[in-house]
């Protein structure tokens, strides 16, 4: 540390020197915190300072953007202005006839010269970069190995950072900037604009290089030995190899620190945000895709009030609700990743066919309950569950909307998709008032009634979407996420060559090394490394564990609740539908509620309490509703967990996942659909199983299946929390 902060003051250029973090001021903070983090009588002290240095890097982290911005639109300026001078140049001097070939000569190397200020200048401003980015995660790095990093909080910037020779290592850093510094700091990371000036400059001095060439031939060679400054040649070549040592520093140094929202992880998108060029999304784009979302949920959710009822009066037995439920997930869960690959070429393809799938599903939904065949219902429902665009969804939002926009989109995402699961169980409860009417073969009654406003709303939808939606023009495979994030081949190994070790690049030694030397051969790092999979499989099989336990607790309870309510209280479908979509509606608020407590609470320990409360919930319920209040607070208790543990385990997932997982079609965001897919899949099997093996036809039959059904779910449970516990110190973010 107290050689990276030497060569900090020692590699700065010195007229910048204030705009630079100081690194020394952060260290003595930091210092301050640890002299009493373990004296319990001065906590309040300790809260205090951490407080203090939270705030003094923020003021730094503010400093060194603000600058980064001023200097490179200056640069975008001035090389703006250079371009209309390099044209009038080449008409003035370079096409004349009237000049003469020393003239000429004379006239190239006063531009060489202007185009070396500004080859200089992007050169400073990259190892500017560099040396600020490499500040920021060393002092952080420092901070946790110390203290526990302060936790990210909705609306605010959250810093993650990476280390340089370990890809399996992950740290999370709250601040209290607002969220949208993460633009500022992504444009300073990407530092697109130095990229695109420092190949503008090079161009120029080619072929300012090339014109030299041509006069020189044209001039006599005692001439051309007189005027041909070979100084100078030399000089802004080291600089334009100075300027690509700089830029490949700086970008290996920014990509370790990353700009992160809570909202996208809560979403399930963890992309990282597209460049300008290609955030091409449409608002109306963004609506569809977030309807489509909704409207998929409130289709899944659709039959569960009625359910019983449908299988009574098709002459089925109720206990095949929980199979008939769950052919939706074993269509969703191919169609998931059908889909996936599907938007490496098409988005609009995939919004259309998930539409008529959900419209064909109601209308098979209709046909069966005439019918009377049972197979007829579960064709309808495996349709709907190809219906399942939620992939789609996401990925639109990951690759085509702007960092700016990502937050409010993620948190429409997550909104309408909680409205969808509200939306559903409600239509019961008005249609609960249609008279059964009856258009030839076809009945229109209560149970029907809500697949035909369903197969209306997709209608509308269908037509908006042909017509309307418009096809972004950049596929997502040809977004190149690889640049968002360190390949483990660059991580693993010196940036540049023999001359600079690893260690010297850690410790913000950049060095500039001759062309020579750049030509040389990477040679891999000596000293052993720690495979990064090593790391984080064993924390990745828990957070998915905790996704697919969520949603096979989650769905087992609200499958259970028409048959528990209308066996043993006596309650209609409507009255059922009102509760399940009064759960619906708490999601948003319950999700809200998880981001204000995540700052005071670990994302482990959060995980931890909230599985033991949802063992209890199961507790509770295994008592089989006596007495009542007893079912309805163990099924309040099962239901906010799992949705804490949603946006929970969405954030631990984030933290210790592998970089690998944050792109491409096997992304975290499609395995963690697929892992909650699978545990609603789970959740309905275990329910046909468990009432088919105890019955559900008198009270003691429903008493039982009760007690059987989530013992299982309490011991699933207490399971996924001992193995949690066993990786207790793995899964620290």
């Amino acid at each position: 540390m107290v050689q990276f902060q030497n060569n900090l003051e020692n590699s700065r250029l010195p007229e910048w020197a204030p705009e630079y973090v100081n690194y020394s001021l952060l260290k003595l903070k930091l210092k301050d915190i640890i002299a009493v983090k373990d004296n319990k009588e001065l906590e309040q002290v300790f809260q205090a300072r951490k407080f203090i240095f939270q705030g003094t890097l923020d003021t730094e982290i503010e400093k060194v953007l603000s600058f980064y911005a001023d200097i490179s639109t200056s640069v975008k300026q001035e090389l703006q202005a250079g371009e209309e001078s390099f044209s009038h140049f080449q008409e003035a001097v370079m096409d004349s006839e009237e000049l003469d070939p020393i003239h000429k000569l004379r006239r190239l190397d006063s531009k060489t010269e202007e185009l070396k200020s500004v080859a200089l200048r992007i050169t400073n401003l990259l190892q500017y970069v560099s040396l600020n980015m490499q500040a920021i995660r060393k002092i952080l790095k420092k901070f946790a190995k110390h203290v526990e990093p302060t936790k990210p909080a909705p609306g605010f910037l959250a810093l993650e950072i990476q280390h340089p020779h370990e890809p399996g290592w992950k740290m999370m850093q709250g601040t209290f900037l607002p969220a949208n510094v993460s633009q500022q700091l992504d444009d300073m990371t990407s530092h697109g604009t130095l990229k695109l000036a420092a190949d503008k400059v090079k161009q120029q001095y080619a072929q300012l290089r090339t014109w030299r060439g041509q006069l020189l031939k044209q001039s006599s060679e005692d001439f051309a030995d007189a005027v041909a400054h070979e100084d100078l040649a030399v000089e802004i070549e080291n600089i334009l190899t100075s300027m690509d040592v700089m830029e490949s520093l700086a970008r290996r140094n920014a990509m370790l620190v990353h700009g992160l929202d809570w909202s996208e992880r809560r979403a399930g998108i963890f992309e990282p945000a597209p460049t300008d060029e290609l955030a091409v999304a449409t608002t109306l784009g963004l609506v569809l895709n977030c309807l489509s979302s909704g409207l998929y949920m409130a289709n899944y959710q659709l039959v569960l009030p009625n359910i019983r009822d449908y299988l009574t009066d098709i002459g089925a037995v109720v206990s095949m609700a929980g199979v008939v439920i769950g052919c939706c997930d074993i269509a969703s869960i191919p169609g998931t990743i059908g889909y996936s690959v599907w938007t490496n070429s098409s988005f609009k393809a995939p919004l259309i066919s998930s539409a008529i799938a959900c419209i064909l599903g109601n209308a098979l939904y209709c046909i069966g309950y005439d019918c009377k065949w049972l197979s007829v219902l579960m064709a309808a429902r495996l349709l709907t569950g190809l219906g399942s665009a939620r992939t789609v969804n996401r990925r639109y939002i990951a690759d085509f909307v702007r960092k700016a926009a990502r937050t409010k989109a993620s948190a429409a995402f997550v909104t309408c998709s909680a409205a969808g699961m509200a939306l559903g169980p409600l239509l019961a409860v008005p249609m609960s008032r249609v008279p059964t009417i009856h258009f030839g073969p076809f009945t229109f009654n209560a149970i029907t009634a809500g697949a035909y406003v369903m197969s209306l709303i997709w209608l509308v939808f269908l037509a908006v979407t042909i017509f309307f939606f418009t096809e972004p023009p950049v596929r997502a495979d040809a977004i190149d996420h690889s640049k968002d994030s360190i390949p483990e081949s660059t991580l693993r190994q010196p940036l540049l060559s023999d001359s600079s070790t690893p260690g010297e690049l850690e410790n913000g030694q950049l060095s500039r090394p001759d062309s020579e030397a750049l030509k040389s051969p990477v040679k891999s790092r000596a000293e052993p490394m720690i495979p990064s999979w090593q790391s984080t499989v064993q924390p990745m099989i828990a957070t998915f564990c905790i996704l697919f336990l969520l949603k096979l607790v989650q769905q087992a309870y609200l499958d259970s609740l028409p048959l528990f309510s209308g066996k043993l209280y006596g309650w209609t479908s409507s009255q059922a539908g009102l509760m399940l979509a009064v759960f619906g509606l708490t999601v948003i608020p319950v999700n809200t509620a998880v981001g204000q407590i995540s700052d005071r609470v670990s994302d482990r320990g959060l995980n931890a309490v909230t599985l033991l409360i949802t063992a209890v919930g199961c507790g509770l319920l295994m008592c089989g509703g006596r007495p009542v209040w007893m079912y309805f607070l163990g099924g309040t208790l099962v239901f906010m967990c799992t949705v804490i543990l949603e946006g929970s385990g969405m954030s631990l997932m984030s933290k210790i996942m592998h970089p690998s997982l944050a792109r491409g079609t096997w992304n975290a965001g499609l395995m963690s659909t697929e892992a909650g897919t699978l545990g609603r899949l789970t959740g309905n099997l275990c329910l046909s199983v468990v009432s088919r093996s105890t019955g559900v036809d008198t009270v003691s039959e429903v008493y039982q299946f009760g007690f059987v059904l989530f013992a299982l779910m309490g011991a699933l449970t207490v399971s996924n929390l001992g193995y949690m516990l066993a990786i207790w110190k793995r899964l620290a973010a």
